[in-house]
């Protein structure tokens, strides 16, 4: 039975029981209420703040040589209280959400009002396949969903309409209601619109709604907001419910996983089922559909899915829901490209565009090097400045991280267009790193400093105070390995001077490899440290586990050290945000072990999922949905390490099921079916002429552009 749907005995008594709905531009929550139905809606460029060039601060640079001698000399308190002096932002940075740095917010509330509505036969759900949302109580049926090419809003309500009301409510906003239309405009301070349109025919009321700014943008938004309901109440409200259906239909079924299950769990409410998820082979596979579904909702205009996705009630967002990129909006896009939706990256690729243009300011100004830098978040107008404490905020490899979505494209695509089109910006990161690195004059190795392990600290040898301030953390060495290897790679696409590409290697030979400290782990930092934090969620060092590829099968003594990095972390009560737990599931399927990456994505369903499927950092944060996602397919299917690898982490309670439609790097699409842990069906469809490996069943063949058994 296909897993499609959630569905709730209730209305929602809060919002992290709300249905999401989106068109990747706008987002509707539906609570499902009696009586009196509300619905908060969002739209993606709904930020309050604005471009702000001053966050540099010349300070940094002034004091660099003076932070590095601390670091060198072993002064790592001394060290702390200059870089939380000087390796700082100016201005408030991120915590400026009143100012220039701002908040995503919500677009506001609207409420309708229908007295006559009953409770019987209540039922509330939110179709994936469809993109709608239905509620039924009595005699009315309440459907919602949102059109994409018509950016529209809708709601149809059947059965007990002609007594109603709607209102709309936001603070600070200036609204005008006629008899069926509402117009509201005010300034975040970009300046905004939102239009409502309603009207009862053949007895069913229909709604329309859509919302616009003007970020980036000369138009008048309430011009805008006119012209496309027009356009979208012209076409029809059979019209809109048909292109969201389409869209969500067509592109969910690029991919999909299947598993035996009973009828009967369909039966039972989704939050019952989140409480008692061991065994609920179906729950998994509704999550896999859902972490789709809320991706193909919240990533498709012009700014990339945020912390919260979408969706968003607040006006001051925990963490301004703006864009991590230290790890969560990475993890947005893990599985994008295995699950064949590659071009909800487009707005992330434009986001990288953009902070690589910014970031040249903030290299020349915070550290005097050519190139560009970005560090632990950014906002719509482009921040890359340091934050506001070192902890966080001096993690200068954020930027190059997101490169690493561009080769990804590039490996599974086979496409030379996006490294010709991404190479400036490629060489661009190297660059800065190139200039930036400095020898350790303690172990002779090319080194970020001052820098940190986002966002953790250790044990200050000199006077036992926890520090987070260091040399050459792991996590900044591997992705710097990754981006100079990476460009070396994108330079024979391009043909790049080889003065270039001689810095580049005796750079990349420059940089320490990994370590194995005392406890048989991957050493975080470049020297023994004891951890202030050792179950601590960021598990920024085994990066080249997940979701590079350092550390693969082929380096057995790093494999067996990440493993043990692991169980160390787990042991001190490590994983206990959603998205942590999410990476972790990632972590064991690359090291092959099927039943504890299940374990822990039942972990993550019973203690870090909301009843509407949300994830709970807490509080809500939506990358822990998108690496959860990307965890269950990776444990399906791998293509990091020279081969297409079958049921590379299948854990004993999936030992029948299949899988349709997943991508491998290399441009190869693959299906599979297994029974008792074995394969019975595979079929990979690659360029004719194509070479790949195969590995299957623990064989592996060598195999020229299809293949199927």
């Amino acid at each position: 039975m296909k897993e499609n749907k959630l569905w709730y005995r209730n209305p929602a008594d809060d919002w992290n029981e709300a249905l999401p709905l989106g068109n990747g531009i706008l987002g509707m929550m539906i609570f499902g209420g009696i009586q009196e139905e509300q619905i908060q809606l969002n739209e993606e460029t709904f930020w309050s703040g604005w471009e702000y060039p001053e966050f540099d601060d010349p300070q940094t640079l002034a004091h660099l040589d003076e932070m590095r001698k601390m670091v060198f000399e072993g002064k790592y308190s001394e060290a702390q209280q200059l870089c939380n002096r000087y390796l700082v932002c100016r201005g408030g940075g991120h915590h400026d959400v009143d100012g220039a740095f701002g908040s995503y917010q919500t677009a506001g509330e609207i409420y309708i009002t229908l007295p006559e509505a009953s409770e019987e036969n209540y039922r509330r759900e939110l179709i994936l396949d469809e993109g709608m949302a239905r509620v039924t109580c009595g005699r009315s049926v309440r459907e919602y969903f949102v059109s994409p090419t018509y950016n529209t809003a809708m709601i149809r309500i059947t059965g007990q309409t002609d007594n109603y009301s709607i209102r709309y409510e936001r603070q600070n906003c200036s609204v005008i209601t006629a008899d069926n239309e509402i117009f509201v405009a005010g300034y975040l301070p970009t300046q905004y619109a939102i239009v409502i349109k309603h009207e009862i025919k053949d007895g069913v009321l229909s709604i329309w709604i859509t919302a616009a700014t003007n970020y980036k943008s000369d138009a008048d938004p309430m011009k805008v907001c006119r012209e496309t309901i027009a356009k979208a109440m012209d076409a029809g409200i059979d019209a809109l419910q048909k292109d969201a259906a389409e869209y969500f239909s067509s592109r969910l079924g690029r991919a999909g996983i299947t598993f035996p299950q009973s009828a009967a769990m369909t039966e039972i409410p989704t939050n019952e089922r989140l409480t008692n998820p061991e065994g609920d082979l179906g729950l998994v596979e509704l999550y896999f559909n859902f972490g789709r579904y809320l991706l193909l909702s919240s990533s498709r205009g012009k700014l990339p899915a945020n912390l919260q996705g979408i969706w968003c009630k607040d006006y001051h967002a925990p963490w301004s829901a703006d864009y991590h990129i230290n790890i969560n909006i990475q993890m947005n896009y893990w599985f994008a490209e295995i699950c064949g939706l590659p071009e909800l990256i487009d707005p992330f690729f434009d986001l990288i565009r953009m902070i690589a243009k910014a970031g040249e300011k903030t290299a020349r100004v915070a550290y005097g090097c050519p190139g560009w830098v970005a560090h632990f978040d950014t906002n719509p107008w482009g921040y890359t400045s340091l934050g506001c404490n070192p902890v966080y905020g001096a993690f200068a490899a954020a930027g190059a991280w997101c490169l690493r979505h561009v080769k990804e494209r590039w490996l599974y695509s086979g496409d030379d267009k996006i490294i010709k089109d991404f190479y400036p910006i490629i060489r661009g990161a190297s660059e800065f790193f190139c200039a930036y690195l400095v020898k350790d004059p303690r172990n002779g190795y090319l080194v970020t400093v001052p820098a940190s392990s986002p966002e953790n600290s250790f044990i200050s040898p000199d006077d036992g105070t926890a520090v987070n301030v260091c040399a050459g953390p792991t996590m900044d060495t591997s992705i710097i390995r990754e981006l100079l290897e990476f460009n070396l790679d994108a330079a024979a696409v391009v043909g790049e001077d080889e003065v270039f590409l001689k810095i580049l290697r005796d750079t990349l030979a420059g940089l320490m490899p990994l370590r194995i400290g005392k406890y048989g782990q991957i050493m975080e930092w470049s020297e023994e440290f004891e951890e202030a934090e050792p179950g601590h969620r960021h598990m920024s060092h085994l990066y080249g586990l997940y979701p590079a590829a350092e550390i693969r099968k082929s380096t057995p003594a790093y494999y067996e050290a990440a493993r043990k990095t692991i169980e160390r972390r787990l042991a001190h009560g490590g994983g206990h945000t959603g998205w942590s737990r999410a990476w972790i599931i990632n972590f064991f399927a690359r090291l092959a072990d099927g039943n504890a990456a299940y374990e822990n994505i039942i972990a993550l369903l019973k203690y870090s999922t909301l009843p509407n499927m949300f994830d709970n950092h807490p509080p809500f944060q939506i990358d822990g949905n998108f690496g959860g996602t990307a965890g269950i397919a990776e444990m399906l299917l791998q293509s990091h390490d020279g081969c297409i690898d079958l049921l590379p982490a299948l854990p004993d309670a999936w030992k029948d099921g299949a899988f349709e439609g997943f991508m491998a790097r290399g441009g190869f699409k693959v299906s599979c079916e297994w029974k008792d842990g074995r394969v019975i069906r595979c079929h990979v469809i690659g360029s004719e002429g194509k070479t790949f490996r195969l590995r299957c069943n623990g064989n592996e063949i060598d195999v020229v552009g299809e293949y199927i058994l």
